[in-house]
């Protein structure tokens, strides 16, 4: 039986940081008031208690008592008995509430269960960071077997309990489980590896966080040292990380499906980290970007390419890589979550693929959630997510609203130079999703470049989904990076889709695709074939933009304004565009085919500007009433512009084709027009 006699000191009262109940008591509590003894001591009262977190929230240092606090220490292996954990957690939860209780560890090696532990009902802090030879950032050195039976519990009434520094493993079902506390920190724990790092996994999700239990901390790194703090969850049957309906809660620098190095796959059986039955306002990584024991920031494009890079592991961000399914998957109502700095699928440096088998995220029937990498006021990517070597898509969003996607990386490497491939697209966007943000203003763009199809796919009844400022088969602003297949891909029939200020260039395909019966695109202004300047040719293997399938009312150009000045299809091994198949009623109104983007000087697609095939009928390139150049068709290797037999009705009105945007020859080497169509329209044009 645990011994218990009076702390002699008591723990100070400061002010607390965060949230005021959860967060400043933890600080309190880890400040090291609690003296190192051999049983447990005991201090203050319940009122003490109740008044410190009062004048703590207030600020004032001193003013009134600190909770009462006691300790223990375990010095045995042995599963139960005098000095074991289960003695040690016992009187923890015998203590009167309010009163917290550091466990200690005077041993080291394996505790192996023959029966489960006893849920823990009070502010008890297991801290294995006390055992002896502990190293601040290592691997524990003491580890919890479960050995088949349930693994560890907080219940009701341990708010602000603690678990640090130990190894969970092989226990039945979860390996540890939160369900009805609120403010449980867990840090610097192997859960589902054994002391050696190797797998031991628990028969379940290695943590799992109920409704009931929320704002707890699953890792902290307090140092903000890149690489430091946080948990190894891995080799667990089913999922790393569950939040079910549980909110407000902070998931920071882990490991999650990796060995604690993070250079090699040690996956759990699931997903890696799963927000489901509507968990909420959950913060998974963080927004830090600076290194401090050097003073660099994260700068991975160099200022836009004006100054060197620099590169800076995120140190808020999870590792959620080489798992059976999904990294991290959003589903079930689950909103307003936030992922920040976050490396899914790859190794530790964000460089390496170490791929989960799913997708990176996938957001299924869950809105208003956000993947951000920086804010209007940062240089660009700064703690961006990097959603890269994952055998499925880096980000696939399915029957969800509202999604904010900016500031990211898909199938780029964190050091904007290396391809890591996503096995299919870098974003796909499908189902019924709506209102679907991808990008905004510079710096907010994102890169899906190097990825094994498109850069970007919407598809289904998708509607409303925005594309801004998209690097698409190319790094930003540097070399190209192909897609396997087009820079974006889309079939949706839903209306609204909009492509704008993006660069889809570089890919083994098409920069930009419209197929299937997508309809009510706008694609205005963007750039397909060309360098970010727009000077120069990064060439798409195929088309720079091609209107196929039955797609419909799209409309090509407009009145939107940027740093592109309007669409320019150039520089491309196929033609500048090609709209083909059964397309029809489809709108090119203004666009710059085969000159850089200025229009002075050719920057020519390989074989022709415009090509209308297929059955293509009743499309228009060009504005009846608008005077010339609404169009510039020049430059081109073969023919401004062709319409192919079995075309119909098609309508090519007051472009210039063989000119310059100063009036200037600027030859087409095949000629003006070719028309072996019926019906077809050829008026008004300057060449």
């Amino acid at each position: 039986m645990l011994a218990l006699r009076r702390n002699p000191r008591p723990v100070p009262a400061g002010p607390l940081t965060g949230r005021p109940l959860a967060r400043g008591l933890a600080v309190l509590l880890g400040s090291g008031a609690c003296a190192a003894l051999p049983w447990a001591t005991v201090t203050g009262s319940p009122a003490a208690a109740s008044a410190a977190p009062a004048a703590a929230a207030a600020g004032t240092a001193g003013t009134s008592a600190a909770p009462p606090a006691r300790s223990a220490t375990v010095r045995t292996l042995a599963d139960s008995g005098p000095g074991s954990l289960r003695a040690a957690i016992r009187a923890g939860d015998a203590a009167p509430p309010g009163t917290a209780t550091v466990i200690r560890f005077a041993v080291t090696g394996t505790i192996t269960l023959r029966t489960a532990l006893p849920a823990v009902t009070r502010q008890v802090i297991i801290d294995g960071t006390t055992a002896p030879g502990y190293r601040a950032g290592g691997a524990p050195l003491v580890a919890i077997n479960a050995s088949g039976h349930p693994g560890l519990r907080f219940a009701a009434g341990s708010n602000q309990a603690k678990l640090l520094g130990l190894a969970v493993d092989r226990a039945s079902g979860a390996g540890v489980t939160l369900e009805k506390a609120w403010s449980v920190t867990i840090n610097s724990d192997y859960i589902g590896l054994n002391l050696a790092g190797r797998a031991a996994g628990n028969g379940g999700p290695g943590i799992y966080v109920a409704a009931a239990s929320g704002g707890n901390f699953i890792g902290r790194n307090p140092s903000g040292q890149p690489g430091a703090g946080g948990n190894v969850v891995s080799g667990n049957r089913r999922n790393g990380i569950v939040l079910s309906g549980s909110a407000v809660n902070t998931v920071v620098a882990n490991r999650i499906g990796t060995n604690p190095a993070g250079t090699a796959a040690i996956g759990n059986g699931g997903s890696g980290l799963v927000l489901a039955h509507g968990a909420r306002s959950n913060e998974i990584g963080g927004t830090a970007f600076t290194n401090p024991a050097t003073g660099q920031a994260n700068n991975p494009t160099g200022s836009k390419g004006t100054v060197p890079p620099v590169f800076v592991v995120p140190p808020l961000g999870n590792l959620i890589s080489g798992n059976g399914r999904n990294g991290i998957l959003i589903e079930s109502r689950s909103a307003r979550n936030a992922l920040n700095g976050n490396f899914v699928g790859t190794t530790a440096n964000g460089n390496g693929r170490l791929g989960n088998r799913g997708n990176g995220v996938w957001i299924i029937g869950a809105d208003g959630n956000r993947l951000t990498g920086c804010k209007f006021v940062n240089n660009p990517f700064v703690y961006y997510n990097v959603l890269s070597g994952n055998g499925g898509n880096g980000l696939r969003i399915t029957n969800a609203h509202g999604t904010v996607v900016q500031g990211n990386f898909f199938g780029a490497g964190a050091n904007n130079a290396t391809a890591v491939a996503n096995r299919l697209d870098g974003i796909r966007v499908d189902g019924t999703s709506a209102d679907t943000q991808v990008g905004g203003v510079i710096p907010l763009g994102n890169v899906s470049a190097g990825n094994g199809r498109n850069g970007i796919e919407v598809a289904g009844r998708a509607r409303n989904f925005t594309t801004f400022n998209t690097f698409g088969g190319l790094m930003a602003f540097g070399a190209a990076a192909p897609n396997g297949r087009d820079g974006i891909l889309i079939t949706s029939a839903g209306r609204g889709n909009l492509v704008r200020t993006n660069v889809m260039s570089g890919n083994r395909r098409n920069g930009i695709e419209l197929g299937g019966n997508a309809t009510g695109v706008t694609v205005d202004p963007d750039i397909a074939g060309l360098n970010t300047d727009g000077n120069a040719a990064l060439p798409n293997g195929g088309d720079g933009l091609r209107i196929d399938g039955n797609a419909h009312g799209n409309v090509i150009g407009g009145s939107l304004r940027s740093v592109i000045p309007q669409d320019t299809f150039s520089g491309n091994s196929g033609y500048g565009i090609v709209i083909t198949g059964r397309a029809h009623g489809n709108r090119v109104t203004t666009a710059f085919v085969g000159t850089a983007i200025l229009g002075v000087n050719a920057v020519a697609n390989q074989r022709g500007g415009i090509l209308i095939a297929g059955s293509a009928a009743g499309n228009s390139v060009g504005l009846a009433r608008s005077p010339p150049p609404a169009h510039l068709i020049s430059g081109n290797h073969g023919i401004g512009v062709t319409l192919a037999r079995g075309t119909r009705f098609n309508a090519v009105l007051r472009n210039f084709i063989g000119l310059n945007r100063l009036g200037r020859p600027l030859r087409n080497t095949g000629g003006a027009v070719s028309n072996a169509g019926v019906g077809n329209v050829v008026l008004g044009n300057r060449t």
